[in-house]
């Protein structure tokens, strides 16, 4: 904007000494601004184009006819800056193209062709000069060196044009820059996050193992030795002795309970389904199988998980050992009401297969029933289908019980 309103400062002035030197605005200088201004815009419209500067050269050219377009010299001459500095650069990378391809010289010409326009300001000027004498030979003087340096201003604010558009291409890649950087620093927080939560899954499970395999073994032998006291007392007839082993058994019932249930809370919480899901799917497939797993469950119940990642095994083994497939998909969805999960293979020589796959199969049904869901299994387009469906009522009412539990306690 700064550019085009110095251009039309000059057309301005230019008006002003042209009606000045013509005791009056004449239609020659209405004439010669608007063909200034048409050169103007055009050059401006075909910027970086090596033809652009053409029109204000040929208005340069009529300016050596007709005396009072000399005022509009230094205008065309800003213009002719303009475009001297938008085209050198386009043009001299054409030119290094062209020097490649051997063909230099072409170069040269047409480098020479596009910054010819931009110095026939100088023909009017000098012409004027030489040809004429007194007063009008000091405007051809004045008009000289004003075009000069409006050339020159052009050309610096060409140059300051590409320098700023060189500075928002560096920044804008520096943003991109620091976007990626943000991007991979969000990976690695998430990845940090995801291996904290690993660790402290294994933690919790690592802790339920050893409550159990350790606490809950010595209770198991202190609550059968209470059961055997209260056996040898009761044939002694000590009923004294036969009520307190009676009251510190069930003491240790109700530490077994809360044992189990906590063992249970921390087998749950430490229960990471998709790493449990893949790693299934993995090691069934044993390197035979590709295995498309597509999870939609972020979490569920450790009896849940158990079963559908012990299914799952089942069912791609089977896939591995009886048929030739060579692609299984996994698809594991969340509904409002039930966790389902189909496994598919391409099939292969599935027909081969017997309609029973005897344990098996009767395993992946009876699991599913447990849970009160349901598992079947059959030919499906050209391969093997199991389906699993299992409800989440039985988990929720359980949610809710022990919450109420939980309430009672606190009160």
């Amino acid at each position: 904007m700064g550019r085009i309103a110095g251009w039309l400062v000059l057309l301005g002035l230019g008006t002003l000494c042209g009606s000045w030197y013509g005791s009056g605005v004449s239609g020659t200088l209405i004439a010669g601004l608007l063909a200034s201004l048409a050169a103007g815009a055009l050059c401006e419209w075909l910027l970086p184009a090596p033809g652009s500067m053409w029109g204000g050269a040929l208005v340069s050219l009529l300016a050596t006819f007709m005396p009072v377009w000399l005022f509009f010299l230094p205008a065309l001459a800003f213009e002719a800056g303009v475009g001297l500095g938008s085209i050198v650069p386009a043009t001299g990378s054409a030119g290094m193209k062209d020097t490649q391809a051997k063909d230099s010289v072409l170069a040269s010409l047409r480098l020479l062709l596009a910054l010819l326009p931009a110095f026939f300001w100088l023909i009017p000027a000098i012409t004027d000069l030489v040809l004429f004498r007194g007063l009008t030979q000091h405007y051809a003087l004045l008009a000289l060196l004003t075009s000069a340096l409006a050339q020159g201003g052009g050309l610096a604010c060409a140059h300051l044009a590409v320098a700023k558009g060189r500075v928002w291409q560096i920044e804008d890649t520096e943003r991109y820059r620091i976007r990626q950087l943000h991007g991979r620093i969000n990976d690695l927080d998430e990845e940090r996050a995801q291996a904290t939560r690993m660790a402290h899954l294994s933690e919790r499970t690592r802790i339920a193992r050893d409550i159990h395999d350790n606490v809950g073994h010595l209770l198991t032998r202190a609550i059968m030795q209470i059961q055997a006291g209260r056996v040898v007392a009761q044939s002694k007839g000590d009923q004294s002795t036969e009520q307190i082993l009676d009251d510190v058994g069930k003491t240790l019932d109700e530490a077994m309970t809360t044992i189990r249930r906590s063992v249970h809370d921390l087998e749950d919480e430490g229960t990471d389904f998709a790493s449990q899901m893949e790693d299934a799917s993995s090691e069934a497939s044993m390197g035979r199988l590709k295995v498309d797993l597509n999870n939609g469950i972020e979490t569920a119940p450790a009896p849940v998980c158990r079963c559908l990642t012990t299914i799952v095994r089942e069912a791609l083994t089977n896939t591995v050992r009886h048929s030739s497939a060579g692609s299984a998909q996994v698809i594991l969805r969340d509904l409002p009401a039930f966790w389902q999960m189909v496994v598919q293979d391409d099939g292969g020589s599935q027909q081969s297969q017997p309609d029973s796959r005897g344990m098996g199969l009767a395993d992946m049904e009876a699991r599913a029933r447990a849970l009160g869901g349901t598992a079947n299994s059959g030919p499906n387009r050209q391969g093997w289908k199991v389906f699993v469906s299992l409800p989440k009522e039985p988990w929720s009412n359980r949610s809710a019980a022990e919450h109420g539990e939980d309430r009672k306690v606190m009160a």
